[in-house]
């Protein structure tokens, strides 16, 4: 998939909150999978692209608002998937703890 195409389809048609694009319509539009618009999307994000998303979806946008908004949203999933991994860490580290008392 080229997420070029996808940036200037975002920039052309969906250049504000209010005209967000759902997952689902993106990937209606381009005939591909979530996984490939996410992608897509963290790509141009890495590069600079003001692509920004609130509950309705994706949009374009150079308002520093709407980019603050997004990076809080980041920050927040960063946060939760942090707290994930260290949960499973701790569960290896119950179960090492386990099987080394069960061998002593």
């Amino acid at each position: 998939m080229e997420c070029d195409t996808i940036c200037r389809y975002l920039i052309t048609n969906h250049s504000t909150k209010n005209k967000a694009a759902l997952s689902k319509q993106l990937e209606a539009a381009f005939s591909c999978k979530g996984t490939e618009i996410r992608k897509c999307i963290n790509a141009l994000r890495s590069e600079g692209v003001p692509i920004c998303s609130c509950a309705d979806g994706y949009f374009y946008s150079d308002n520093a608002d709407d980019i603050s908004k997004t990076v809080k949203q980041l920050h927040s999933r960063v946060s939760k998937i942090e707290q994930a991994k260290d949960g499973l860490e701790q569960f290896i580290l119950a179960e090492r703890r386990t099987k080394d008392a069960e061998k002593n």
